[in-house]
C-alpha cells in the first residue's frame, strides 16, 4: 500500500514540473521567417541645414617677388654738387655748418618691393569662415582675415559662395567671395641727413676742445654742427585706404565625427579700385653762406639745393596674392 501511495505521488510531481521543464526546450516552427532588427543609422556626416564654424592657419604668397635695385645716392648732388649752408670765420678760421638753415634731410628716393600689399615675397596669418548650407550641397558665408604685412597689419573681410560634393566622409568644394581689404604697405628708400652737434667749449670726437676767443662764441651762444652724417634707410609706407577684394579657391574637407572637420584649400586673391602712381615732387633747401670775422658778418651768399623726391600713390597695383589654409571645421 505504501508502495502504491509513492507510486501515485511521483507521478504527480512529475506531471506538475512538467511545464517547467520544457518550457526553455526547442522551438517550434512557426512556418514564418524571423526578420533581423538593422544597425542603428550613422549620423550624416554632411547635412542639409547644416552651420559650420571654420578656424584656420594660412601661408599667403606674393604674386609680384622681388625688390628693385634703388642705388644708394645722394638726391641733393644730381648736379654733382651738394652745397650745404655755412659760416666760415676769417678770424678763427673755424668752419662750420649753419643748423638753423638745415635742421636735417629725409628724401624718398625710391620704391624697393615690387609687392604693395606685404611689402615682401610671403608672409603667414589667419581667419575664420561662418557658413550656413541650405542643401548638402550649397551654402553661404563670411569670411574674416589677417595677414602679417611688413611692419604693419592688413585685413579684410568677404561674403561666400560655397559648393561641395559630399561622398562618405569626403567632401571637395569650390568656393567664390566678394570683399574688401585695408592695411598692408610698401617699402621705399630713403636718404637721411643727420647733424652731430654740439656746443662751445665742448669737446670734440678725438679730445680737441673748441675754444673761440674769451670762450664766447661768435655765434650768439647758438649750438653748431661738428660733422654730417648722410645714411639711407628702407622703410614702410602704409596703405591708408580700403580696396575691393574678390577670391576664388577650391579645397577638400574630411570629417573625422559628425561634427568636427579637417579642411585643406587654396585660393587666389585679386585686389582691384582705384590707382594713384606714384609722383616726383622737387624739393628745395636753401639757405645762405655767412663769412664772419671775428663774429660780424663780412660777406652773405645764398645757397640753393635741390633734389626729386617720390611721394608714394595709393591704390590697388601689385597687390594680387595667393593663399593656402589650414583648418579645423565645427558643424552643428
Amino acid at each position: 500500500m505504501k508502495k502504491l501511495t509513492l507510486t501515485f505521488c511521483a507521478l504527480f510531481a512529475l506531471f506538475a514540473a512538467a511545464p517547467a521543464i520544457f518550457a526553455d526546450g526547442p522551438e517550434q516552427y512557426s512556418g514564418k521567417k524571423e526578420v533581423m532588427q538593422p544597425a542603428p543609422p550613422v549620423c550624416d556626416f554632411y547635412r542639409a541645414h547644416e552651420w559650420d564654424l571654420s578656424i584656420w592657419g594660412a601661408y599667403f604668397f606674393a604674386s609680384d617677388t622681388g625688390q628693385f635695385n634703388v642705388p644708394e645716392v645722394d638726391p641733393f648732388a644730381a648736379t654733382g654738387t651738394d652745397n650745404d649752408p655755412s659760416t666760415v670765420d676769417i678770424l678763427t678760421g673755424f668752419n662750420q655748418e649753419q643748423l638753423i638753415d638745415n635742421h636735417g634731410e629725409r628724401v624718398n628716393i625710391g620704391r624697393v618691393s615690387k609687392n604693395q600689399l606685404f611689402a615682401r615675397d610671403n608672409t603667414q596669418g589667419g581667419g575664420l569662415d561662418v557658413k550656413y548650407f541650405w542643401s548638402r550641397y550649397f551654402g553661404v558665408g563670411l569670411e574674416g582675415l589677417g595677414i602679417a604685412a611688413k611692419t604693419n597689419f592688413a585685413g579684410g573681410g568677404l561674403a561666400t559662395l560655397t559648393g561641395r560634393y559630399p561622398f562618405g566622409r569626403f567632401a571637395p568644394y569650390i568656393w567664390g567671395g566678394l570683399g574688401f581689404i585695408d592695411g598692408g604697405g610698401t617699402t621705399y628708400k630713403f636718404f637721411n641727413e643727420k647733424a652731430v652737434r654740439t656746443a662751445t667749449g665742448e669737446t670734440l670726437p678725438g679730445g680737441a676742445a673748441i675754444l673761440f676767443p674769451g670762450n664766447v662764441s661768435p655765434y650768439q651762444g647758438e649750438p653748431f654742427v661738428v660733422n654730417e652724417q648722410e645714411f639711407w634707410t628702407t622703410d614702410a609706407v602704409y596703405n591708408t585706404h580700403i580696396r575691393a577684394l574678390g577670391q576664388l579657391g577650391a579645397g577638400l574637407e574630411f570629417r573625422v565625427t559628425c561634427h568636427i572637420g579637417l579642411m585643406a584649400d587654396f585660393s587666389w586673391n585679386f585686389v582691384f579700385g582705384q590707382n594713384h602712381s606714384d609722383k616726383t615732387t622737387l624739393i628745395t633747401e636753401q639757405g645762405s653762406d655767412i663769412t664772419n670775422f671775428g663774429g660780424t658778418p663780412i660777406a652773405v651768399t645764398p645757397v640753393i639745393n635741390t633734389a626729386v623726391a617720390l611721394k608714394p600713390g595709393q591704390g590697388s597695383d601689385n597687390q594680387d596674392f595667393g593663399m593656402v589654409r589650414f583648418g579645423v571645421t565645427f558643424s552643428y
